[in-house]
């Protein structure tokens, strides 16, 4: 038996195959669009993972390189008991040394956690704007010397300080190159007299940057010209 299509089967069966040719095309651009997707998202994968390494050598590496004290409050450079004990002794010594020489208005000492401060007045050291240790500073300045030769451990910081008034001389023009000059003529005196060895100081000149007082009358500017002495167990920092 033979089935022949009508014209309008024939018309459906068209329209149906017009479909199925567009819903393939279809398809493929669908395909093509998640086939780039899946693409982007492998990059991303793997981009995620690399970071994740990364970041993973890195917190390690540090963990590693981390110091002992760094979950501590304070790094090491507080006094165990023993640098305590050592600095009271120290502290008893340079008091009984300014009381001994009648010193006690123009040299005073400041014991801190990570050692101890001498300071000295301008007027027992050196004449306004010059740099000679004067005569009347030797003795404590001398006794100051055989106790930092009994204590060897001790590190020495000598700091030169002035006023805000400007100097401007040949030799020194301006308060930074008077307050180094000033330190540097300590140091020498603790080195070419006493033999007390180089590398255990060091000196620094901080001019008027650094006043105890405000320098707003005399008798202020006077506090504030001053000789610095600060002694600090080795492998401490003041």
């Amino acid at each position: 038996m033979k089935f022949v299509l009508s014209d309008t089967s024939k018309g459906t069966i068209g329209s149906y195959r017009k479909r199925i040719e567009t819903s393939e095309v279809l398809i493929d651009s669908d395909s093509n669009w998640l086939i780039t997707l899946s693409d982007v998202m492998t990059l991303l994968l793997i981009f995620f993972v690399m970071f994740f390494v990364a970041t993973y050598h890195t917190a390690d590496e540090i963990k590693r390189e981390k110091p002992a004290y760094a979950n501590e409050s304070f790094p090491p450079q507080r006094l165990s008991p023993e640098m305590g004990v050592a600095r009271d002794d120290v502290q008893k010594k340079m008091v009984s040394l300014i009381q001994d020489a009648n010193m006690g208005n123009d040299v005073t000492i400041q014991a801190i956690e990570e050692g101890i401060i001498i300071t000295m007045k301008e007027k027992i050291t050196f004449m306004p704007g010059a740099v000679q240790i004067l005569k009347g500073s030797e003795e404590i300045l001398d006794g100051i010397a055989n106790i930092l030769q009994q204590n060897a451990s001790y590190m020495i910081e000598i700091n030169g300080h002035t006023d805000n008034i400007p100097i401007s001389t040949p030799g020194y023009p301006s308060n930074w190159e008077l307050s180094v000059a000033r330190a540097t003529s300590v140091l020498k005196y603790f080195i070419n007299k006493h033999g007390i060895n180089p590398s255990r100081f060091s000196i620094k000149g901080d001019a008027e940057q650094r006043p105890i007082v405000a320098n707003d009358t005399p008798e202020h500017r006077a506090q504030n010209r001053r000789v610095e002495i600060r002694l600090k167990e080795a492998g401490n920092s003041l």
